[in-house]
Formats: C-alpha cells, sequence, structure tokens
C-alpha cells in the first residue's frame, strides 16, 4: 500500500483532454444552439403577435359590452377598457396597446347590404393594432341584422406603420377563405379567424 502511494506522488505525468475530445464537445453545443436559437425567435415573433392580437380582442370586448347598452359602436371606450389607448387614425408606434377605431354603418338596399359607409347609426366597428413583430392585425365587427360576423385582418406593416384598410366584403368572410378584393394592397385579406 506505502508503495502505490509513493508511485502515485513521484507521477509526473498529468493527463487531460485531447483536441478531439473538445472538439466533439464544442460541436454537440454548437448543434443544440442550433436547434434552440430559432425555436426562441418563433416563439418570441408569435407572443409579440399575440399581444396585439389580444388587446383587438379586448377592445372588441368593450365595443360589443358597449353596444349592448348603447346600440351602436363607439370610437373612444377608455371608461370601458383603460388599459387601451384610443384613436381615431393611423398607427405609427408598434407593439404598444394603441387601438385605432373606425365604425361603420351598413347600408341596404331591400334584399341585401349593398355598401359600409362611415356615417349614421353605427353598427359595424372596425379594429387595428400595430404589432411588435411588424404587422398589423384588424378585426371588423358587423352587428347588422342582414350581415352579422366578424372578420380578421393581418398585413405587412409600411414604414410609415398601419393604416385602415377597407372594410371585408358585406357578407363577411367565409371560414378558411379570403376576399382578396377587398383586400389592402395585394398582401392583407379577411379572414374567419386570425
Amino acid at each position: 500500500m506505502l508503495s502505490s502511494i509513493k508511485q502515485r506522488m513521484n507521477r509526473d505525468e498529468e493527463e487531460g483532454f485531447t483536441l478531439i475530445e473538445l472538439m466533439v464537445v464544442l460541436l454537440i453545443i454548437a448543434i443544440l444552439l442550433a436547434i434552440a436559437i430559432p425555436t426562441f425567435l418563433g416563439a418570441r415573433n408569435t407572443a409579440n403577435a399575440r399581444s396585439t392580437q389580444e388587446n383587438l380582442r379586448n377592445a372588441l370586448t368593450a365595443e360589443q359590452t358597449n353596444y349592448t347598452a348603447q346600440q351602436s359602436f363607439a370610437s373612444n371606450l377608455s371608461t370601458l377598457e383603460g388599459a387601451l389607448t384610443w384613436s381615431s387614425g393611423a398607427i405609427s408606434s408598434k407593439g404598444g396597446t394603441t387601438v385605432s377605431v373606425s365604425t361603420f354603418t351598413a347600408t341596404a338596399s331591400s334584399t341585401a347590404i349593398t355598401n359600409w359607409t362611415g356615417t349614421g347609426s353605427t353598427d359595424g366597428v372596425m379594429l387595428m393594432g400595430y404589432g411588435k413583430d411588424n404587422n398589423c392585425y384588424a378585426i371588423f365587427q358587423s352587428n347588422n341584422s342582414a350581415a352579422d360576423f366578424t372578420a380578421y385582418s393581418e398585413w405587412q406593416a409600411s414604414s410609415t406603420g398601419c393604416t385602415a384598410p377597407t372594410s371585408p366584403p358585406l357578407a363577411g368572410p367565409t371560414a378558411g377563405s379570403s376576399a382578396s378584393a377587398q383586400a389592402v394592397g395585394a398582401t392583407a385579406a379577411w379572414y374567419a379567424s386570425f
């Protein structure tokens, strides 16, 4: 036993990791990072989009609450939903809680709605927000008895921010389809959900 202790103490050779072993460890770390970083960035972009969409849904809830009491939509409901900033124009700063509101009235013929206008008693409202993901989002709610629907739109923001899109088709979008004739530019259309 004494001789084995003496042998260990007299040892001049030190052993460590070889260069190949270190390179294998670095390769494994690089592979893990290559998998993790895109997943993280995708999750972050999704969270940024969902934040704006949730603000619009909260604004729509406030608008529907007001519509139940007043029978028309309003352009500023800060007393009902104080967490949002209510606006009536284009939105230039992204990622905030600003919601742009436009109210509409459906003009009807004897058979169907023929147009959305911005005058009279309001039975339609469009809510728009500018997400941190550099996309614009909009919800259009129609409470008209001839065409009761909710439509959703998403499009790439311009260099100046988000401007209001044209109103959706008069009868609203069908599930899973778009209304390209009512698109904002060539990239945005109205859908049955986000």
